[in-house]
């Protein structure tokens, strides 16, 4: 039997990661409906909001764990860390 890391800093690192999941459905799914009402500005406002809320979210999730993107989504440290850390997939637990 596997066992999961329930330690709070885990728990916090996957809490983290399940807002950046539920942002990105989210813009995924207003942009799949702006894709068909062009024109709606409550839409465009909605998907302006949760892409700042992304963002921010995104930016504070990169500082504490790494980043999230293996390029162009995010600058690179000193000595390169990309792989220190197992995938998300590699962790066990929620994801």
């Amino acid at each position: 039997m596997k066992k999961y890391n329930t330690s709070p800093a885990a728990c916090n690192r996957e809490a983290a990661l399940l807002e950046l999941q539920q942002l990105s459905f989210s813009l995924v799914d207003l942009n799949l409906y702006l894709d068909t009402h062009p024109d709606c500005q409550q839409g465009i406002s909605d998907y302006n909001q949760l892409f700042e809320q992304y963002w921010e979210a995104k930016a504070s999730f990169e500082m504490l764990y790494g980043p999230l993107n293996n390029f162009g989504h995010c600058p690179a440290s000193y000595p390169w860390s990309w792989i220190n850390d197992p995938w998300p997939w590699e962790r066990g637990g929620a994801v």
